[in-house]
């Protein structure tokens, strides 16, 4: 199985680098989002102008969010053409976005229960406190006496929360591993078959999350969407000029925006490839010769 998910996801990259025009408008849908989370992010409210800039912000972002997730689904189920995925997300964005609610839902619905989980979990007050005034203990008897080569060994750790542990751990495979695959494949059904099919296969497209191969092949494209632009963009590259470490750093934050729409994308095809999903790509077959001196063609052609 993993060699088949590796050979996918490489075909789906191939694949995705051998359509430039359906690249170009993803990485157009791209960076308007980006656009839209700047402007949300740097503009003040202070000028009604930038109330404006600040609440049409607010609306765009979701929107091109659920955008470039329908451009992506499109293209996963074989729209290559740059005027086709064009029409086809316009008419789709629309589906995708009503097919999220459900998994948006679960997202909010999760998120109160961890909450919840995680305050129950935690250290209650007074196990808190006992462990400060162990710890302050140990420092004035520290403080009092004169070896210190045993200093850090007396100090008390405070217990490990295995509860919170696994608080935690559920959260990220919930809100970081399963929704997401969830929501995904609903996308690419919606993209393929339509909302009413979606929703009437809406618990088999949703279980598909839990398949050992579309795991699988989400923690393979993680790498590339989420990993490798994580350390590009916290790795700090210490150089002599100032001015050229922040182009660098620019020319970073650059390629790991990139990483992550192509290792999204690319995920995406390779879920749609192994769900069945991905439309036929136009034929390569070269042209029957139709002159007048191949008629031996054409006869075998129509016997």
């Amino acid at each position: 199985m993993t060699k088949n998910v590796l050979a996918s996801i490489f075909a789906a990259a191939r694949d995705l680098v051998r359509a430039p025009r359906a690249l170009a408008v993803l990485f157009a849908l791209y960076l308007a989002l980006i656009a839209a989370i700047f402007f949300f992010i740097t503009t003040r409210e202070a000028t009604l102008w930038q109330l404006f800039v600040t609440g049409a912000s607010v609306l765009l972002v979701p929107l091109l969010f659920f955008v470039v997730q329908a451009a992506g689904a499109t293209y996963a189920v074989g729209e290559r053409s740059a005027a086709g995925l064009l029409s086809r997300t316009a008419r789709g964005f629309l589906k995708v976005l009503l097919v999220s609610v459900p998994v948006i839902l679960l997202a909010l619905l999760s998120v109160y229960l961890f909450d919840k989980l995680e305050r129950r979990a935690q250290l209650t007050p007074q196990e808190r406190a006992s462990v400060e005034y162990a710890r302050n203990t140990s420092e004035d008897e520290e403080a009092e006496s004169s070896s210190t080569s045993s200093s850090e060994e007396s100090k008390p750790k405070p217990p490990v929360r295995w509860k919170y542990l696994f608080v935690s751990a559920l959260r990220l495979l919930v809100l970081g591993l399963f929704l997401p695959l969830a929501a995904m494949h609903l996308w690419l059904a919606a993209a393929r078959d339509g909302l009413g099919s979606a929703f009437a296969r809406f618990p088999r497209h949703f279980l598909r999350a839990f398949s050992a191969r579309s795991v699988l092949t989400y923690g393979v494209g993680m790498i590339v969407f989420a990993l490798i632009p994580y350390f590009l963009i916290t790795k700090r590259t210490p150089l002599s000029s100032n001015t050229f470490e922040l182009l660098v750093f620019g020319v970073r934050i650059l390629v790991a925006a990139s990483l992550m729409l192509f290792g999204w994308v690319m995920t995406m095809t390779a879920l749609a490839r192994f769900d069945g999903q991905t439309a036929p790509m136009a034929t390569t077959e070269p042209l029957l010769d139709q002159s007048p001196n191949a008629p031996t063609a054409t006869a075998a052609t129509t016997s």
